[in-house]
């Protein structure tokens, strides 16, 4: 395979985790998810908790306080402009997945990595959706929820991932336009869905 750069956005409880992983072993490349946020507390020298706060997931209360008016200019800790802190945190893991991706072949799951190496002419940007009743069956199994419980955490997660997504690119987390393959990977299944990508990437070749 000629070197390939593969990005992979998901909704939660899609499997799109385990799909770039499943990938990635298939292909012996790298894959890249907090290994991240590791490499950019190093390069930074900030604290590597500042960058999990600031992870994707997360962003959005940043993001409300802000809607609220309860937004404070100066984080109390770091004595920093928090607006300041954030896009530092997210410049650095730019940077990071930029090196990442500059060293060859290689797999990265969320922190908008499509958007970073999208002059990148050798990323495939690939974006992972499903049902809601198959997303709400696996994140039961994982995490041991109700019903009830799991749709709600999908919600929320979405709607963190969408912000973070949104508010760092100026696109829309799901838009198709964003990627060159969108999968269902409530009708393939995990297998099925590392089955097609890996013949899409193969298509790519020829």
């Amino acid at each position: 395979m000629k070197n390939t750069i593969i990005t992979i956005g998901r909704q939660f409880g899609s499997g799109g985790h385990e799909i770039a992983k499943a990938v990635a072993d298939a292909l012996s490349i790298p894959f890249y998810d907090k290994e991240i946020i590791i490499e950019a507390a190093k390069k930074s020298g900030l604290n590597e908790n500042l960058f999990k706060n600031s992870d994707e997931r997360t962003v959005s209360s940043f993001l409300y306080s802000v809607a609220l008016g309860t937004y404070s200019p100066v984080n109390s800790m770091a004595g920093i402009p928090m607006m300041t802190m954030n896009e530092t945190i997210f410049q650095t893991q730019a940077e990071v997945i930029r090196e990442f991706a500059a060293k060859g072949s290689c797999i990265f799951v969320g922190r908008c990595a499509d958007y970073i190496l999208e002059d990148n002419p050798d990323c495939r940007k690939i974006y992972i959706y499903a049902d809601m009743p198959y997303r709400i069956e696996r994140i039961q199994k994982l995490y041991n929820l109700d019903a009830a419980k799991a749709e709600s955490t999908i919600i929320k997660t979405d709607k963190k991932r969408a912000n973070f997504y949104n508010y760092y690119t100026g696109k829309k987390w799901n838009a198709v336009e964003n990627y060159d393959l969108c999968v269902n990977s409530g009708k393939l299944g995990i297998t099925g869905t590392v089955e097609l990508i890996l013949s899409y990437l193969r298509l790519q070749e020829v």
